[in-house]
């Protein structure tokens, strides 16, 4: 379906670059994906953060030598 609309073109520029994209129709498409899907995104962290549990230590970064890791 097309659509005329007139568009923040400056806003258009800094979403393309935060996005990545590289054409109008794609920037917009993607803009509108994430905040379709945000609902899912913070649902799966609410239930998440409701698990009664200890998460310290529960992910190691595993790209720091172990020597770095130790003396900090």
């Amino acid at each position: 379906m097309k659509t005329v609309i007139d568009l923040d073109e400056e806003l258009l520029d800094r979403a393309r670059r935060e996005l990545g994209t590289t054409t109008k129709k794609e920037t917009i498409h993607e803009a509108l994906r994430l905040v379709a899907e945000r609902g899912a995104r913070l649902e799966a962290i609410q239930e998440l953060l409701s698990i009664d549990r200890d998460w310290t230590g529960i992910v190691d970064d595993d790209k720091t030598p172990a020597g770095d890791r130790d003396a900090a």
